[in-house]
């Protein structure tokens, strides 16, 4: 498996902790766009992983055989020099370049 930083850190998702992620999010918000991207990952067959931040910002890494992504999903920008050293794959979201939608995201990685 190739490196991401904080991948060593970062908690793998079962569909179990998904729903439950998802069944505990409190119901007057919308189910937030990284569970979303963590289910429909998960039913494309990639081993999902997340990382949090700062309790802002999450990290998902998805692994399948020899392949791993880290996709940052935040509502603000990320540290510009981190952006430029490509330190994500993807980012869900504003960023310094543009800004990137869950489901374009989605549809680049399932082909």
């Amino acid at each position: 498996m190739k490196f991401k930083k904080n991948i060593h850190i970062a908690k793998e998702l079962t569909i179990q902790k998904i729903n439950k992620m998802i069944k505990n999010y409190p119901e007057n918000y919308p189910t937030p766009k990284y569970l979303i991207f963590a289910k429909t990952m998960y039913h494309n067959g990639w081993k999902v992983k997340i990382y949090v931040a700062n309790k802002v910002s999450k990290y998902i890494f998805i692994i399948k055989g020899d392949e791993v992504f880290k996709i940052r999903f935040s509502n603000h920008k990320p540290l510009y020099g981190r952006e430029m050293e490509n330190d994500c794959d993807y980012y869900v979201g504003i960023s310094n370049r543009q800004v990137s939608t869950t489901d374009e995201i989605i549809k680049k990685l399932i082909k």
